[in-house]
């Protein structure tokens, strides 16, 4: 087979990622326009740069710099105590490692267990379990998120019922039934309730 052969600059453009220039998306900014605020979304995802994705990720972080199929990749920056809510990927791998700082990661139904990830830690949920992360240290820090194994889409992602029931507390009813009619599930977790599969 013969190879394919790119210059210095097609690569630049096509396949190489300067952090420097990548935009920081706080979860939500995709996102400004129709009945959901941008305040609902950053309950749903953190902050991050987007780095890899499909050409047509719905993911909330916007467009990502690099676009693979079937692959998500991300950098989530946040802030001492901050993260992310109970929530499963019902087909795909959610791989966590941290950059810098102290993580904690929970899984289970009710996030029951946990690990604490330091830099360079790594950890591979399996598909179909809930998890959730949170910056546990002193500052800012930085976790590499990979999602592969299959398409990540509104099929793949669903969060813990106790994330729905927050939305509806702050934002009231009719919020959850918009941010439920554009994808969002809350059934993480109920015995009998599937992710639809295509």
């Amino acid at each position: 087979m013969e190879s394919k052969h790119y210059s210095p600059a097609e690569m630049e453009e096509k396949c190489i990622v300067r952090f420097k220039n990548l935009k920081y998306m706080g979860a939500g900014e995709k996102k400004k326009e129709g009945p959901i605020s941008p305040e609902v979304y950053k309950m749903l995802a953190a902050p991050a740069f987007a780095i890899t994705a499909p050409e047509f990720d719905n993911g909330p972080w916007g467009e990502a710099r690099v676009k693979v199929p079937d692959y998500v990749n991300i950098i989530a920056e946040l802030p001492p105590g901050g993260g992310v809510p109970l929530h499963m990927h019902a087909k795909t791998i959610e791989t966590f490692m941290a950059l810098t700082g102290k993580w904690k990661l929970q899984w289970g139904d009710k996030g029951e267990y946990e690990t604490i990830l330091e830099p360079f830690d790594t950890f591979a949920v399996p598909a179909a379990v809930s998890r959730r992360f949170e910056n546990v240290g002193t500052e800012k820090a930085y976790l590499l998120v990979l999602i592969s194994g299959g398409t990540h889409d509104m099929d793949d992602l669903i969060f813990a019922p106790s994330v729905g029931k927050a939305i509806e507390d702050k934002f009231g009813k009719t919020t959850r039934e918009h941010v439920e009619k554009v994808g969002f599930k809350f059934t993480a977790g109920i015995s009998g309730q599937h992710a639809h599969m295509k």
